[in-house]
This record gives C-alpha cells, sequence and structure tokens, in this order.
C-alpha cells in the first residue's frame, strides 16, 4: 500500500512537472509568434504597399514620357508653323543682301510672341552655320561643325539651360536650301507643364540639376540619375525614376521623377489588429491544447508508475499492468512507448535465461575466446580456441605461450606484461600460432585487462581469430604494389627503395654502384605488326633472360613500357659495370621466338656510377637517362657511359648549380644589382633597373642567364622575385631618406604577376618602408603580357589603379597585335637589346622607328636597351628615344656602388 501510494506521488508530481513545463512552454510559443506574426504582417503590409507605389512611380513615369513625346511633336509643328511663316513673308525672294537683317528683324518681332523657341541657328547646305539669334544661339553655332548633323540637345553653359533641338529644312534663296534649327528651353515652367500632382520633376546632366519643376531653387544640387527606387528627398519618402529625355547616350541629360510615398495605413493600426487576431487564435488553441495536455499528462503519469512499480519489484503485477493499459488506452506516440515498455520489461525478465544461451552460442564461433592469468595460464577457453590450435581439450597447466611459434613468443610475453603493468588499455596485433598438427596459422589478437578500471589486473581476457587467408591475400597485394604485373619485376617504387639502400651500403664500404637506363630500340614496330600480345610475351621474355645474367644483389627493374633499369651493387670499378652491361648485351643477341616468328631484340642503355656521376638516386637516374639518349645518337644497340660523354663535365657543373640555386634561394644569397637609366637628351639619371644576380663560392659569379631559366623550371622564379623586389624597395628607401628621388623597374616573372595577393603584398612593403608607390615602375615581358591577355590586363589595370607604372619589356620580340598593346594599361616600352645592335643598318634604324612610332601612338615612353657607345645613343636620340640604358651608362653594380654613383650624379657628397 506504502508502495502505490509512493508512485502515486512520484506520479502525481511527474504530472505537475510535465504540465507547468507544458504551460510555460506555450505561453513562450505564443509570445514568439506574435512577435513574428506581428512582424511578418508588418512586413507584408510593407511589401504590398512598395509594389503598389512601384505600380504607380512606373505608370507615372510611362505618363511622363507620353507627354514629353507630344510635347516635342507640338515643338515641331510650331518649328514648322515658322519655316512656313518666313517662306510666305518670302524673306529670301528679294534682295538677297538683306534677307539676314530681314530674317533677324522678323525673328526680333516674333520673339514676344513666340517665345518658345528663344534661340536658333540657320545652317548652309553643307551644314556650316551662317546665321544665329537669341541669347544661347552663338553657342549653338560654335558647337556645330560642317560634318556633324544638328543634335537633338543643347547645353548653353553660360546661362547653364538645356535645349530641345528642331530642325527644319529653310529655302535660302539664291544660297540653296539650309536647315533652320530653333531652340526651345526646358526650363521649370515644361517640367511643371509636365509633372502630375505630387510628383516632382528635375533635369538632370552630369549629375546636376539644370532645371526643376519646383523651381530654382534645386538648380546645382547633387542628383544621382542612375539610380531607381526609394531615397528620402526633402523629409519625404519618394520613388524615384529617371529617364533619358533625349537619346540614351551616357552624357545626354536626364529626366529624375520623384514621387512622393504615402501610407494608406499607419503602422500602429496594423500592429494593434494582427496582435488582436492572433490573440483570437491563441485563445481558441489554448482551450483545444489545454483539455488535451491534461490527458497527456495523466497517461504520461501512468507510464512513470509503471515504470517505478518494475524497477523496485523486478516483475510484472496487476497494478504495472493497470498502469501500462491505461497508457496504452490511445494509439499514439505514447502508446507505443507503453508497449515497446511492456515488451522491454519482459526482455528483461528473460535476460537471465538467454545469458546461458548466448554463452552456449559463443562456443560455437570460430573465433577463440579466453582468459589468461599473468603468467598464461588458461583460466577459460572457448571451444573455438581448442579447435585454432587443433587439441580436443586443454590441459590444466597449459599455458598460451606453448601454442604461439618461438620468433613471436617474446613479443606477445613483452605486450602482455605492458597490458599488465597497466602500461596500455588494450592490446592488438598479429602472430603465428603454431598447431599440434605442426601447421601454423596467422592469428589476430585483442586483449584486454580482466577486471576493467585497475591497472596490472589478475587476469587478461582476449579474443583470436583466424587471418591466415586474409594475411596471405595482403602479402599478394603488397607484391603487386611492389612489382610490375606483366613481367614481375619489381617497379619504379621498390627500385627507388632498393637503390636508396644499395647508396647507404656504397658510401659505408666505399663501394660503388651502376644504374643502367635500358630502352628497347624499334619496339614500337612489334606491337604494331604482330600486336601487343606478342610485345607483352617479347618483354616476359627478355625479362627472364636478363635477369638469369645478373647476380644475386642485383635488380632488373621495369620502368615503364619498352625502358628497364638495371641497379648494380657491390662493384669495385667501373670495369665491373662494364663486364656485366657486356653479358646483357650477349643475352640479347638470342633470337627469341614468338608464336612462330623471330625476333631480335636490341636496346639502347645509358649507365651512371655512384659516387663518380651522382650521389643520389634521383640525380643517377638523371644521368643515366642523357647517357641513353646519347647512346641512341650515336645509332641504338649500344651502352654508353655518362663518364665517356664528351660533355660530361658540363653536365655535372649544370647539375651542380642547380642542386646549389635551391640553397642559395633558401638562404636568401640572391642579389640586387642596379643599372642605371638615363634621359636621353640630358644624359642624366632618372631611373635604374633592379636585376638579380648571384655569386656562389664555388662557381663564382654566375651568370642570370644560367639560373633564371633553372629557377623557372624549378619552380622558384617567384622565390627569387621576391628577394628581388624587398631588396630593390629597401635600397630605394634609403636612397630617398639620402635625398636621392628616382624610380626604380622590377621584373616581375609570370608566376609573381598571376598570385593572388600580388599587389596587396607590394603595397604592403611599400607602405611599411614609406616609399610612395609612383617610385616604382613593373616590367613584364611582351610575351607574359600577351599570355592569357584577358587576365594579364585585368592585373595590370589592378596594379594601375594601386598606383604603379607598367613597362612592356623586350618590346616588339612577342607576337602582340596592336589592339591587344591598346588595351595594355602600360606607360613605357622598353626597345629589346637585339634591335639596338642593328641600329647602325638601314633596315635595324627602319624597325627602330617603326617601334618608336607605334609606341608613341600608344602613348607609351621608349627605353632603349643595351646602348654601348656615344654613337648608338646619339643614333637612338636622334630618333626619339626618350631613355637609354647601358654599359655606355654604367654597368649593373652592387647597391653600395650604385649609391655612390647616385650621389655624383645628384652632386651630394658620400655619406
Amino acid at each position: 500500500m506504502n508502495m502505490q501510494d509512493s508512485s502515486s506521488t512520484s506520479g502525481r508530481t511527474a504530472g505537475q512537472s510535465l504540465h507547468r513545463q507544458l504551460t510555460w512552454r506555450l505561453f513562450a510559443v505564443f509570445l514568439v509568434v506574435s512577435v513574428l506574426g506581428n512582424l511578418l504582417a508588418l512586413a507584408s503590409y510593407r511589401g504590398i504597399a512598395q509594389r503598389a507605389q512601384h505600380d504607380a512611380a512606373d505608370s507615372a513615369e510611362i505618363y511622363i514620357r507620353n507627354s514629353f513625346r507630344q510635347m516635342n511633336a507640338g515643338w515641331e509643328l510650331d518649328a514648322q508653323a515658322v519655316k512656313a511663316q518666313i517662306d510666305f513673308m518670302r524673306i529670301f525672294a528679294d534682295d538677297p543682301a538683306n534677307s539676314w537683317l530681314r530674317l533677324r528683324a522678323y525673328f526680333a518681332t516674333l520673339e514676344g510672341r513666340v517665345g518658345q523657341f528663344s534661340s536658333g541657328v540657320v545652317l548652309h547646305d553643307d551644314r556650316s552655320p551662317t546665321f544665329s539669334f537669341g541669347r544661347d544661339g552663338a553657342a549653338l553655332s560654335r558647337h556645330l561643325d560642317g560634318e556633324r548633323a544638328p543634335p537633338v540637345w543643347f547645353y548653353g553653359k553660360e546661362h547653364r539651360t538645356v535645349y530641345a533641338l528642331v530642325s527644319t529644312p529653310l529655302w535660302l534663296g539664291s544660297e540653296g536650301t539650309g536647315r533652320m534649327t530653333l531652340m526651345r528651353p526646358v526650363d521649370a515652367g515644361v517640367l511643371r507643364a509636365l509633372a502630375p500632382p505630387d510628383i516632382h520633376l528635375c533635369l538632370v546632366l552630369d549629375g546636376r540639376v539644370v532645371a526643376s519643376s519646383d523651381g530654382s531653387e534645386d538648380i546645382g544640387k547633387t542628383v544621382d540619375a542612375s539610380y531607381r527606387g526609394e531615397l528620402v528627398f526633402d523629409d519625404h519618402v519618394m520613388e524615384q525614376r529617371v529617364f533619358p529625355v533625349f537619346d540614351d547616350d551616357a552624357g545626354a541629360p536626364r529626366l529624375v521623377i520623384r514621387q512622393i510615398v504615402r501610407e494608406p495605413l499607419s503602422t500602429l493600426f496594423v500592429l494593434s489588429a494582427s496582435t488582436a487576431l492572433l490573440t483570437f487564435f491563441a485563445a481558441v488553441l489554448w482551450l483545444v491544447i489545454g483539455r488535451w495536455a491534461s490527458r497527456v499528462t495523466e497517461r504520461v503519469t501512468r507510464l512513470s508508475q509503471a515504470s517505478g512499480l518494475f524497477a523496485r519489484e523486478h516483475a510484472m503485477g496487476d497494478a504495472l499492468l493497470q498502469a501500462l493499459d491505461s497508457a496504452e488506452s490511445r494509439p499514439d506516440e505514447i502508446g507505443e512507448v507503453a508497449r515497446a515498455s511492456r515488451t522491454l520489461m519482459q526482455n528483461v525478465l528473460l535476460h537471465d535465461q538467454e545469458h546461458f544461451a548466448y554463452l552456449q552460442t559463443l562456443d560455437i564461433l570460430d573465433e577463440g575466446v579466453v582468459e589468461i592469468a599473468a603468467d598464461g595460464r588458461y583460466l577459460r577457453a572457448s571451444p573455438g580456441w581448442t579447435r585454432l590450435i587443433g587439441r580436443s581439450r586443454q590441459a590444466v597447466d597449459d599455458r598460451i605461450y606453448d601454442s604461439i611459434h618461438p620468433e613471436d613468443e617474446s613479443h606477445l610475453r613483452q605486450q602482455l606484461s605492458q597490458l599488465l603493468a597497466g602500461e596500455k588499455t588494450s592490446l592488438t596485433g598479429r602472430i603465428r600460432l603454431r598447431r599440434d598438427d605442426s601447421k601454423d596459422l596467422w592469428i589476430e589478437y585483442r586483449f584486454v585487462p580482466g577486471i576493467a578500471g585497475t591497472p596490472g589486473g589478475a587476469s587478461l581476457r582476449g579474443v583470436l581469430r583466424d587471418i591466415t587467408q586474409s594475411y596471405l591475400l595482403e602479402k599478394h597485394i603488397t607484391h603487386m604494389a611492389l612489382h610490375d604485373a606483366l613481367t614481375e619485376l619489381p617497379n619504379r617504387v621498390l627500385l627507388e627503395d632498393r637503390a636508396n639502400i644499395a647508396l647507404r651500403m656504397a658510401q659505408r664500404n666505399g663501394h660503388k654502384v651502376a644504374l643502367g637506363f635500358m630502352d628497347l630500340d624499334h619496339f614500337k614496330h612489334v606491337n604494331d605488326q604482330h600486336g601487343h600480345k606478342a610485345g607483352d610475351d617479347m618483354l616476359v621474355t627478355l625479362s627472364q633472360n636478363l635477369r638469369q645474367h645478373l647476380r644475386s644483389g642485383d635488380t632488373l627493374a621495369r620502368w615503364g613500357g619498352d625502358e628497364f633499369v638495371v641497379l648494380l651493387t657491390d662493384l669495385t670499378s667501373i670495369d665491373d659495370a662494364r663486364e656485366v652491361m657486356t653479358k646483357l648485351s650477349a643475352a640479347c643477341e638470342a633470337p627469341i621466338v614468338i608464336d612462330g616468328n623471330e625476333f631480335n631484340a636490341t636496346f639502347s642503355m645509358g649507365v651512371a656510377l655512384y659516387p663518380d656521376d651522382a650521389e643520389t638516386t634521383e640525380t643517377l637516374l638523371a644521368q643515366a637517362d642523357r647517357a641513353m639518349f646519347h647512346a641512341k645518337e650515336q645509332g641504338r644497340n649500344t651502352v654508353r657511359f655518362f663518364a665517356d660523354m664528351t660533355n660530361r663535365e658540363q653536365n655535372i657543373k649544370a647539375l651542380y648549380i642547380q642542386n646549389r640555386l635551391a640553397t642559395a634561394i633558401r638562404e636568401h644569397r640572391i642579389q640586387t644589382w642596379f643599372q642605371p637609366i638615363v634621359d636621353a637628351k640630358t644624359r642624366r639619371i632618372v631611373g635604374c633597373e633592379a636585376l638579380a644576380r648571384w655569386h656562389d663560392e664555388t662557381c663564382g659569379q654566375v651568370s642570370p642567364a644560367t639560373f633564371i631559366p633553372m629557377a623557372e623550371n624549378l619552380g622558384l622564379i617567384r622565390e627569387i622575385g621576391h628577394q628581388v623586389w624587398l631588396q630593390a624597395v629597401e635600397n630605394l628607401h634609403r636612397w630617398r631618406e639620402a635625398g636621392i628621388d628616382i624610380k626604380v623597374s622590377v621584373n616581375v616573372s609570370r608566376r609573381q604577376l598571376f598570385t593572388p595577393s600580388f599587389t596587396a603584398d607590394l603595397l604592403d612593403d611599400l607602405h611599411r618602408l614609406n616609399v610612395p608607390v609612383s617610385s616604382i615602375d613593373l616590367e613584364i615581358t611582351e610575351s607574359v603580357a600577351m599570355e592569357d591577355a584577358e587576365h594579364t590586363t585585368k592585373r595590370l589595370q589592378e596594379l594601375t589603379e594601386a598606383g604603379f607604372s607598367i613597362a612592356i619589356d623586350d618590346f616588339g620580340t612577342g607576337y602582340s597585335s596592336l589592339s591587344q598593346l591598346h588595351d595594355m594599361p602600360a606607360t613605357r616600352a622598353k626597345i629589346d637589346i637585339s634591335f639596338v645592335r642593328r641600329v647602325h643598318t638601314e633596315q635595324g634604324m627602319q624597325l627602330i622607328q617603326a617601334i618608336i612610332k607605334i609606341a608613341t601612338a600608344f602613348g607609351l615612353k621608349t627605353v632603349a636597351e643595351g646602348v654601348e657607345d656615344a654613337e648608338t645613343a646619339a643614333t637612338l636620340e636622334r630618333l626619339g628615344v626618350d631613355m637609354l640604358q647601358g654599359y655606355h651608362f654604367g654597368k649593373p653594380a652592387s647597391a653600395d656602388l650604385f649609391q655612390r654613383t647616385l650621389q655624383d650624379s645628384f652632386g651630394q657628397p658620400p655619406p
């Protein structure tokens, strides 16, 4: 009885808690829905009102457009009337000498009555102005010329008036037929005639108001004539529309229409109405949900009572079943939970009975389950384990180590000791199992401490399973990953691994290693004439023949296609390698018979030796590849050693320089030298070019013609460019601090140019050193500028907008078109040295003259490179070159030496 009272009390408490939670959540939902509903209603109302206002503004725009067309048509009729009256009065019929005086008198008499045309111009039949009247007639006359038809509008700057121009033919007597252009001012009166109520019109030209329907108070104000939409003007919310009055030309006047936005309903009224509506719906929902929530709470309470009874009694009595029946009274989620609870309770009661069945099932599995003591004795073992070790039963004193392969026993003992000592929480691995029938199996094991959470527990529990098949499959896959599928020879991965090991061994014992790169001669003919299967059979047979003539420690690998690599280890001299290669050549002399066809296989091979030719596997392969191509050049079917090549020293030196270059760039040993650029007329220094220089400790001064292409091939040209840039701007900062103000030209590679953050990085460096952007010229070659011209132009435009000057280097040597050059935002063109050296020939001088004319047409300053004598400098100056650069004015020099040159040139004492 007390138990039931306790359960019912607990149920009531749970029910009251659920009821309170439900009440607060419904109240919170009502608040959120009210706020969101009001906001949505207000947004919807404003959206509808705005669409209506937009439609009204669009309608007003259409109305004003049509009204202006009608007004313009009326002006054309008035112009026709004036023309008819002039013809009727025969002003040009008699006394031609006084015709223009009579015409001027006519317009003077009509000025008061026909005020809408305040000015005008009369044109001859060749469209040249001959007569003007009115205050802006002379201005229009100056604006017109003989080749241009009269425009449809004109802006009189003196009186700040926009005129609509109406042109009509006019008979000029003996002078033939001309045209009369009458000027109708588009002023406040015209705009007031066009503007409906609540609409303000203003005529905007070049962003400023030139006429307004409200009078002169808006004249001169700035207006955004490209904006269409809602704005605030004179404390009023208005809709703005814009359309061109005369034509779509970007510089033509625009008529700006502004209509006052009026809301039919106030915001307070909309919010009040939506709040009242939401409150009504909330009340209805509260009545419905309240009754339903009471029933739900009661059922949840009964379900809670049933759970409590089962937890205490661990049995399904009558009270528990009644509570579950009450909770299941309706087919909803609570009923499903109650039914699931009933099923769960029944399953729990059956758990003890099923536990024994699960233990029996474990014996059926192939995995072995064991529990062992710290010394390896079996505490428990499943039948699956006894099957794995091949025994019918387990002896009392047997240990798990008795069934482990002797080579793996010590490793397992060490691992289990660490697990028992608490150094590990679990243990997994693979070992070999020694069965009683002497058949070894590979098994995978997992051990955990027998007592969870107690380091160094008294026992260990483990699961062990047979993985022999999967292990053998894994070994097969590994073999496939390291060997060629066709010939079963080692592939590149295994070859490089063996080569690295061989080089390390040779370094320790002082021996040599030979690496031969072999390519079959004319193998393509076999595939083309006899099919790929015959080619594959030939490769297999040849690889078997070659492998038979190698020593046990040597390696024959297939590189790919018809290429093989031979690795010879433990050699004492080059003669040992020559002897083996001779045997391989002899092995190919015997014909190969495939499907009744006889083939004579020959090969070309290049051989490189460690440490004579190279000291790394990659370099050995490269040198052997060079020697192999040399063998092919010698007529094929031969073996060539890299040591026998005539240009061996040059190749070794080039490779050495290439390896040293990466180190020099990484250690920032690339220097920046400077060569002066002088004004062609005054011969004073106006700038300099920053050039990369590299002095190697072993090779001395390395030419840029050597290391710049290497850097491009190695992908390091961007790093060189960055180092040259930093040194150039740092020296420029130092010179400016000393009072020397010149420009520095810095070469930019393609990799640098297309770096996304290139412009930002340059600006950051200049800002850090307080160097103005205007002091920098960025040089790009014409070929780089024309490669992907669209993207290059965008990047150069970005640099130009940032303030940099762009110079096109090697101008005239590329394949650019004039249209592409026209789009390039460049300021300088550097004439290539190949043209300058031919300036004293007639053809060379004509070429330079053509380049200068092209550059001048594009507004580019010209700089001639490679000026080496006074005669060349004088000739280039005479041809019109702006600036000169070359050895005649100064060789490239280090920053310190060049600073002295600048101080001498600018008349400053040395520091």
